[in-house]
This record gives structure tokens, sequence and C-alpha cells, in this order.
């Protein structure tokens, strides 16, 4: 298990480097190649019958393309909450890590492609999931100023908690949509949702984030989003099914 746990990890931040390579050796000349990157900054701060604090981080790199698309993000968060004057104990703390390569068909609207993830959710008790499988969509949308497109793929998954560790094959679907709305703002959309092959009904979760961004100043954007994990079988100590966050902060494109 730790020799797969390690290919895991290695193949989501090989991706993603391996990408970065191969588009700063293109020349100007493939006007279609288009890459989009930006880090997202947020937090938020509570004082008086209760502290609390949420600190995240949200670092995107994509590239798109007549041929492949390569769809990247580092995502992070760190909070706490107590008494004012009291200790504070820790109330989210989580890194998802995901890389997804999408080969586009010649001139056809479908894609196949690969998907990476790897999780670390110190309140869920999840020490590590890893997933990798391969994927099959279509874009009912894919132009400059909006896209949207559809996914299923399947999922050989890796879980170490807390208490044990586990092997599983599993089912996934997402839908993606962006539509920029003016040259200054844009709304997002991205929905997932994967099931235990052997345990659909009764071991599934998904994750849902929204938000629109404002650019403040050429590479500088204000957004608002929100993000909502839904988990079928919460952890022991963990009663909510649904954990919904709602951010809001600075966006920089470089």
């Amino acid at each position: 298990m730790k020799y797969v746990n390690g290919v895991v990890l290695a193949a989501l931040f090989i991706a993603p480097v391996a990408g970065l390579a191969q588009g700063a050796a293109e020349t100007d000349a493939e006007s279609s190649v288009k890459w989009e990157r930006n880090l997202a900054l947020g937090a938020t701060y509570r004082d008086g019958n209760t502290q609390k604090s949420l600190f995240t981080m949200n670092l995107k790199g994509d590239r798109f393309s007549d041929d492949f698309d390569l769809i990247n993000s580092l995502y992070a968060e760190y909070g706490k909450t107590g008494a004012p004057g009291a200790s504070k104990s820790q109330t989210e703390g989580q890194i998802r890590g995901q890389s997804e390569y999408r080969h586009k068909f010649g001139d056809s609207k479908f894609f196949g492609g690969a998907y990476l993830v790897g999780l670390h959710d110190a309140i869920k008790n999840i020490r590590f999931r890893g997933k990798i499988g391969p994927s099959v969509g279509y874009y009912f949308i894919d132009t400059d100023d909006m896209k949207l497109d559809a996914t299923f793929g399947l999922n050989y998954v890796y879980e170490r908690t807390a208490a044990d560790e586990r092997t599983f094959g599993e089912y996934r679907a997402a839908l993606n949509y962006l539509w920029k709305i003016t040259n200054r703002s844009s709304y997002y959309l991205n929905l997932e949702y994967n099931a235990n092959m052997e345990k659909v009904d009764t071991d599934n979760n998904g994750l849902l984030v929204t938000g629109v961004r404002s650019q403040v100043y050429e590479t500088l954007s204000m957004f608002v989003e929100l993000r909502d994990e839904y988990d079928n079988l919460p952890d022991a100590g963990v009663a909510e099914h649904n954990d919904i966050t709602v951010l809001a902060g600075l966006s920089y494109d470089f």
C-alpha cells in the first residue's frame, strides 16, 4: 500500500509540472494554446462570544488547446474556533490536490483522459486519500467566454484513516460550468459525485464549488465562493453530512 500511496502522490505532482514545462516550450505561433493561472487567498475572522478564524488558499493552473486540456488545482484550508481567552480547537484542516488530463478527439466534442486526486483532512481523520483512474467526457459548450462539460470515470481509491486503511473501486461523475459574464467578471460552478462501486447507496460523497469573481485591478480580482462537501458516511465524531463554507478574498492572475 505504501507503494500505491507513493505512486499516486508522484503522479499528482508530476502531471502539473509536465504540463507547465510543455507550455513553456510552445512557440508564439500556437495561438490556440491558452494558460490560465491564479492564486486565491481567503480569510474569515470572528471575535465576540466566540472567536473563529479560517484561512484558505487555492492555486490553479489550467491549459486549454485544440488538442488537449490540463486542469490542476491545490486547495488548502486551516481554521480554529474557541471561547475568548481559552485555547482554540482546530475546526478546519484540509489539503486537496488534483490534476485532470483531457485529450480531445479531433473536431468531436468528446474527450478522454485521466483523473488524479490526493486528499488530507485532519477533521475527518483522513490521513490520506488517493484516487487515480480514466475518464470520458463531453463539451456541451467550449468557447472563450463559456464552457460546459460533463465527465464520467472509474477510480482506484486508496484511503488511510486514523482507524484503518482500505482500497476500493469508485464511480465518478462531474459537471463543470464557466461563464465569463464580462471582461472583468465571471461565474463558475463545479459539481462532483463519487460512489463506492460495491456500496453505491450507502458509501458516497460529493463536492459543490460555486462562486463569482470580479476584477478590481489588472491581475487582481475579488471573489465570493461557496463550498459544500457532502459525505453519506461521516467519520466518527463528525455528525453532519454537509460541510458548508462561504469564502471571500482576493485572487491574483499570473
